[in-house]
């Protein structure tokens, strides 16, 4: 899914993200007024987010919870870090040394 998203402009990513909300709803054979009903959004901001991808990220993850893609949703940001070079890497692995305490004064 990702990688056919690449070089593509915003707009045009979420224009294309609402249309696959809206291959999957019709898939399950809801119309718009059921699913708008099943994730407790306005019948408008549906429209707006299958046929514009105007929606507030909110309501886009409350449309991919009903539908069950919220899991690829996640998938969208691994954990996993890009870096440099192997010196990079190796810094971002090194750890602080525990602190020293402070010794306390003999009286």
């Amino acid at each position: 899914m990702i990688s056919s998203l690449k070089r593509k402009n915003p707009h045009w990513v979420a224009g294309e993200l609402g249309r696959r909300l809206r291959r999957i709803r019709l898939s399950r054979g809801w119309t718009q007024a059921e699913l708008a009903e099943r994730a407790g959004i306005g019948l408008s901001s549906l429209k707006a987010l299958e046929n514009q991808g105007k929606a507030t990220l909110q309501r886009f993850l409350q449309v991919a919870s009903i539908l069950g893609v919220i899991d690829e949703c996640a998938d969208l940001f691994s954990e996993t870090r890009a870096y440099e070079s192997l010196e990079a890497l190796q810094l971002a692995e090194r750890k602080r040394a525990p602190r020293r305490r402070k010794r306390k004064a003999s009286s």
